[in-house]
Parts: structure tokens; sequence; C-alpha cells
């Protein structure tokens, strides 16, 4: 893999597994030093430790994003371990518990806003000075497909993702003269624990509004992380990138 990130230091939160683990990974063998970040520790520095041992520079914090501590502490690690903060991927996220709007509950809601929404707020927030430190940067929040049409039984999560794409948008719009660009990658439905739970362990169960008719894998996810982390990337910013076998195109008939 080329080294494109060589010099680079980057964060991944939600690194111990799926899309995070698989993106750590890559922003690794891409020539970045990784911060990971995540709440199962085991898990965390099992995946630090495979990247280390494949001659890659990682390290592992445990991080609840919905704490701001948490978001700093990650943050602070890559500048005292690494010099700096180039990337940052807020890919940290919950479905909660699925279900009519009827059905669920105050605290539903609250997890998967203060994971979704209040998570990658908290992190943006932690990441713009030291990314300013640098002299820019490129922000990368996990939305998706769903972050830009509805689907019965997942109100809560399809709202949360709306509002990633929104802060997205707005804090592009301001810090876009600070050469720091932010943007957003919007999955599909992809291969990972959390599709499982998501469809009662029918991970086809979302196929039908697939043009591909097939869920993604995380190494389909990964080449645009690094196309947005990379200079590769330089003059796009408040864009959201859907990669969902065709998903955001519209409905699939016959």
């Amino acid at each position: 893999m080329s080294q494109r990130l060589s010099g680079k230091v980057a964060i991944v939160t939600g690194a111990s597994s799926g899309i995070g683990q698989a993106a750590a990974i890559a922003l690794s063998q891409a020539g970045a030093s990784v911060v990971l970040g995540a709440r199962r520790q085991e898990h965390g520095e099992a995946v630090a430790k495979q990247i280390t041992d494949n001659g890659g520079k990682a390290v592992f914090i445990k991080t609840d994003v919905t704490k701001a501590q948490d978001a700093q502490a990650i943050v602070d690690l890559a500048v005292s371990e690494f010099g700096g903060l180039d990337i940052a991927f807020n890919n940290a996220g919950t479905e909660g518990t699925p279900g009519p709007i009827t059905d669920s509950s105050e605290s539903n809601f609250d997890l998967i806003f203060d994971t979704n929404v209040k998570g990658v707020w908290n992190s943006i927030r932690a990441q713009l000075p030291a990314l300013r430190q640098r002299g820019g940067g490129s922000i990368i929040n996990t939305s998706s497909i769903l972050g830009s049409r509805g689907v019965a039984g997942f109100s809560e999560y399809v709202a949360s993702k709306f509002a990633v794409e929104g802060l997205t948008q707005s804090v592009a719009l301001e810090v876009a003269k600070e050469n720091i660009r932010v943007n957003a990658i919007a999955p599909g439905p992809i291969q990972t624990d959390m599709l499982n739970r998501a469809t009662g362990g029918n991970p086809d169960g979302f196929n039908g509004i697939i043009a591909m008719g097939r869920s993604g894998t995380t190494e389909e996810i990964t080449p645009a992380v690094l196309f947005l982390a990379s200079d590769e990337s330089s003059y796009i910013t408040g864009h959201s990138l859907p990669v969902g076998g065709g998903a955001k195109a519209g409905f699939v008939t016959g």
C-alpha cells in the first residue's frame, strides 16, 4: 500500500472493531501513526498490537466520546506520543435498540444521541486546536446512508445521523479558511457486529434497499477514509461520501 500518509498522525474512535478497526489498520499501512480510542479496552489494545506487530505505529487509550475529558485525552495522547494531530476519524457510534418510536425509551434516545451526536461534537471541539497547531488537517465523521433518508423502526438512529451530516457541513464552513477539511463518510449496511444486532442476526435484512443487492465489507469503506484523509481530497470539504452500493440513489424495483 502507498505510504501517502507518511508522517501524519491520526485518531480513530470506535477503533476496537468493525469500520474503526479496519480504518486504523489501513491508516497505519498508509504510513500514519495512529491513536486508537474505544470503550472496549481489551479489543482496542489487540488492534493496536496487531498494527505494531506489523511494523506500524499505534497506541490505544480507553475512550468514551460521550465524555468531553475522554475526547480531549485522546487528542492529548496524539500530541504527546506522536507530536501532533493531522487526521481525525470520528467513528464511534451505536444503533441503540431499533423499533417503533412509541416502543422506544428516553434512555435509548439519550444513548444514541449522546454517542452519535454529542460524541462527534465533543471530539471535534477537542481536535480543532491541535489541527490548527499543525496548520490544518482532515476531520472525517461517520454518518450513514440513513443520514439522508428515513427507514421505519430506526427513527432515533436516523435522526442522529442527520445531525452528524449537519454538524459536518456547518463546521466545514467555520474552518474552511484554516486549511481544515471536515467531511463525512456515509456507509450503507456493512458486515459488522452492529449490522448483525440491528437486523436481529440477518445481515441480508437491508439488501432490498441496496442497488447492488448486498451488504458491504469494512475493507470497502477504508478507501473512502484514506481518500478523505489524504491530500488527494484537498479541495473537498463539507461533503458526505456515500459508500453504500447504490442505496443513496433511490429505491430498487423489479
